[in-house]
């Protein structure tokens, strides 16, 4: 009897073995089928020639591991500051754009199957960022009546925001991005009462800057660096122990928009110097940290996206081997996803 109790014993063990082992596979197989994608803002001529006529947003899908560029949809628009981001498996586009005359900006929802648009909100919003992470969408806003942007999640059925703090109406949001490696949000934030006293307006021209990291959830929300020695534009998460950051030297200065790198560990800060681009607008690291995408202007005064191997310390245009329409107008920003 004790016998047959070992053998029975030692089957359920390797039973729950392969489990365990079947389980790690699937979860390696699931990771290993993201891939990753740029969704590239940008806008067009409507008449093909000037702003006469108004001008068109274009959302293009960039696959990187094809190195192949697909236009997701193309639609006149008339945002004051256009951000849109593609759910390809549910087969919709999502972007911002107002009425004609109007200054602020409501969410849409454009139905790749059948072309159909459809307004989202309703009231005066201001959207800086945009991207959908596990099937939640990620926004950073500016409500109706709101004086700042903040980090906000959109239920798209009931057409509700749930924000980080929505009684905070001082603290801006001035960058929003996720982190697949970390699975962390990362935002960047200034003080609206501090950025309008007379010591940032008429001595130091520096916003002082915090930088926070949260959960998906907006949960463990924690201040990880705050500096009021330079103007910090845009943040991003490079891994678990580096931030990449776009940075002046002061507000309202003429020189180009460069990269810093922060250490998490040791708070220390330099420069990241990027062979032949002269300025950053914006950026996104890949999940491998290897990589660099950026939106800005090389030595030869050409803007455009840029891919930087930071492995090989080369340099190519996104662009170069896909001739732009012949309406193109401009590249507006773009988003990293894995999906």
């Amino acid at each position: 009897m004790k016998k047959k109790m070992i053998i029975y014993g030692s089957l359920m063990f390797v039973i729950l073995l392969s489990f365990i082992a079947m389980n790690n596979t699937l979860e390696v197989n699931t990771k290993s089928v993201l891939k990753e994608y740029l969704h590239i803002t940008a806008t067009t001529y409507t008449n093909g020639e000037n702003d006469n006529d108004g001008v068109s947003l274009v959302l293009y899908r960039y696959s990187i591991e094809d190195n192949k560029i697909t236009v997701v949809f193309k639609i006149p628009i008339d945002a004051g500051y256009p951000v849109a981001f593609a759910d390809i498996p549910n087969e919709k586009a999502y972007f911002s754009n107002s009425n004609t005359g109007d200054e602020s900006d409501n969410l849409y929802e454009y139905n790749l199957k059948t072309t159909d648009t459809k307004q989202l909100t309703s009231g005066k919003f201001l959207f800086n960022d945009m991207f959908i992470v596990n099937d939640k969408m990620f926004v950073n806003v500016a409500p109706q009546y709101a004086t700042v942007t903040k980090p906000a999640m959109f239920d798209r059925k009931t057409k509700q925001f749930t924000y980080l703090n929505p009684n905070d109406d001082d603290t801006w949001c001035q960058s929003l991005s996720y982190n697949y490696s970390t699975k962390k949000l990362l935002s960047l934030t200034t003080s609206d009462s501090v950025m309008r006293s007379y010591n940032v307006v008429a001595v130091t021209h520096i916003r002082p800057k915090t930088l926070y990291l949260m959960d998906l959830d907006f949960g463990n929300y924690k201040p990880i660096y705050h500096t009021d020695q330079f103007e910090i534009r845009l943040t991003r998460q490079l891994d678990a122990n580096r931030i990449l950051m776009t940075t002046d030297p002061h507000m309202g200065s003429s020189e180009p928009r460069t990269l810093k790198m922060l250490n998490l560990d040791s708070k220390e800060v330099i420069n990241f110097d990027i062979p032949g681009i002269k300025e950053v607008k914006s950026f996104y690291p890949r999940d491998n940290a290897e990589g660099l995408f950026i939106l800005g202007r090389d030595y030869n005064n050409i803007y455009g996206l840029f891919y930087y191997d930071m492995v090989k310390k080369t340099v190519r245009n996104i662009f170069e081997n896909d001739t732009l329409p012949k309406d193109h107008r401009s590249i507006v920003d773009f988003v990293y996803s894995m999906d």
